[in-house]
């Protein structure tokens, strides 16, 4: 099993006031390193505030973090994905649904949060005036990526807000005290502040994507393109924030204001294949809101989602994670979606083994770009919220609006709770290999079949029913973190 040490790194020390700029930086308690600024002198003009912000971004793409294991855990664990008899040994406790308080992935997206959120701590807590565009832009993308890691810090670690809203959520940490040993805050709290963040990142927002900022202090230029975090890419996180409470009203606000005013655009059916061959961030504002990018200078090595879902005939590496007969099958013919799935034979797989194609290598490197926000959810989002709020007909159309743009010739007209059903069936096509199908099951408290192996015949043939208090529904709360922190309490059953 894959294991962190992380006593050292423990919650306390990650909000540590000490920042290398671009990178995370060590704990030295009793000396500020000379390659180190501390709190009050890094950041001194915008120039400094870029360079910590390309810094920030940088940690989001950790392998366990946005990079891979988040996407992961929503594929593995849910109902539509398994692991190949035949594979690398990475994520077996996602598939079997045996993680325990020791876990490796778990202490790994815990470390990874809290570092990051330290540094966009640092950026919030700089002091620096804001007394241009540029400067309330950088702040902006600072407070919005704090509350985005909350939110899946919260939904990893923490029951769904439905649940209980006042039920232990994730410690809230927003300044640096190196002697603190922070306690879990409710559920509520965090989504509370998760809005706040957000609401504060929207009123601070400059730019939209496509346009460019030029720094006064150094006269360089930064194009917002589809690695930074613009106005309406906060606002289609507010919207999956909304959505996650059950927020149907402020779900539906944020996830329209997006569609209609953002200027982005879905790619239409005839370009579906070739969005996903892109490995460059784009700023033509179509489908990608934001996503966590990669390079040859800036990359995980093979750490990738196109390491572990692409096979070695499709230019990947190890090719561990398969789709079921089952979700391959629900594409019509004339879905276009239906390409990023690619039937196979695996060596030690019995059956066909269906992999998925959405992350090819360029040139035989993979530098993957994780798309974390894409046009196409606040059309489901707003799709969902109209059903809820009792207007079928509305909910039927913006579904079909995303439908028809993958399939021109199909159309959902159903009514009554099976509108529910279509959206999430939408869902799970449009999400496929991207980690949301989990998610759902999560927020709604459904019960699934949590598909583990196949036959020769691709009938599933062993599988666990997963359930609302199925232990592994959320990580366990690190071993090590409890270990030098009293204040913190684990989740029931680990």
């Amino acid at each position: 099993m894959k294991m962190y040490k992380i006593s050292k790194y423990h919650l306390a020390a990650l909000v540590i006031g000490v920042l290398t700029l671009g990178s995370c930086g060590k704990n030295f308690s009793d000396q500020t390193p000379y390659t180190a600024s501390t709190v009050g002198t890094a950041i001194t003009n915008e120039a400094d505030l870029n360079t910590a912000i390309n810094g920030l971004y940088s940690s989001m793409r950790a392998t366990d973090f946005y990079g891979r294991t988040f996407a992961i855990k929503g594929d593995l664990m849910g109902p539509d994905c398994f692991l190949s008899s035949s594979n690398s040994g990475r994520y077996n406790a996602f598939n079997t649904y045996t993680m325990v308080n020791t876990d490796g992935y778990a202490s790994a997206i815990w470390l990874n949060s809290y570092a990051a959120i330290k540094n966009a701590n640092i950026i919030i807590n700089s002091g620096l005036a804001i007394n241009n565009d540029n400067i309330s832009q950088l702040y902006s993308e600072a407070y919005a990526v704090r509350g985005l890691i909350y939110l899946d810090l919260v939904r990893n670690f923490a029951k769904p807000y439905s649940d209980n809203p006042d039920g232990p959520g994730v410690p809230i940490v927003t300044t640096f005290d190196q002697s603190a040993k922070p306690a879990r805050s409710t559920i509520k709290q965090v989504y509370t502040q998760i809005i706040a963040d957000l609401t504060k990142a929207v009123s601070l927002a400059k730019f939209n994507q496509g346009e460019s900022m030029k720094f006064l202090t150094t006269g360089q230029s930064r194009t917002i393109n589809s690695s930074f975090i613009s106005k309406y890419a906060i606002k289609a996180i507010l919207a999956r924030v909304y959505q996650n409470m059950g927020d149907w009203t402020n779900a539906l606000t944020n996830a329209l204001d997006v569609i209609n005013n953002s200027g982005f655009t879905l790619v239409p059916s005839t370009s579906v294949i070739s969005y996903w061959k892109g490995t460059d961030p784009i700023t033509s504002k179509v489908e990608t809101l934001f996503e966590v990018t990669s390079d040859q200078n800036n990359s995980v090595a093979d750490g990738t989602l196109s390491a572990i879902y692409v096979s070695k005939p499709n230019g990947g590496s190890y090719g561990d994670i398969l789709a079921t007969q089952d979700v391959y099958n629900s594409f019509t013919a004339t879905d276009v979606r239906k390409g990023l799935i690619s039937p196979q034979t695996r060596s030690g797989q019995l059956g066909t083994a269906f992999y998925c194609v959405k992350y090819p290598p360029t040139n035989g490197v993979a530098y993957d770009d994780v798309k974390i926000l894409r046009l196409s959810e606040c059309y489901l989002i707003a799709a969902e919220a109209y059903y809820n709020q009792g207007n079928t007909v509305s909910a039927n159309t913006y579904l079909n609006l995303l439908a028809q743009k993958r399939d021109p010739l199909f159309t959902y007209a159903s009514t009554g709770a099976q509108v529910l059903e279509d959206i999430l069936t939408e869902r799970r096509k449009e999400f496929l290999f991207e980690g949301y199908r989990f998610w759902d099951f999560y927020r709604l408290k459904r019960s699934f079949v949590k598909p583990q192996a196949q036959d020769a015949t691709n009938t599933i043939i062993q599988s666990i029913t997963v359930t609302p208090s199925t232990l592994n529904i959320i990580f366990p709360i690190p071993q090590d973190e409890i270990l030098v922190n009293p204040n913190i309490t684990q989740n029931t059953g680990y």
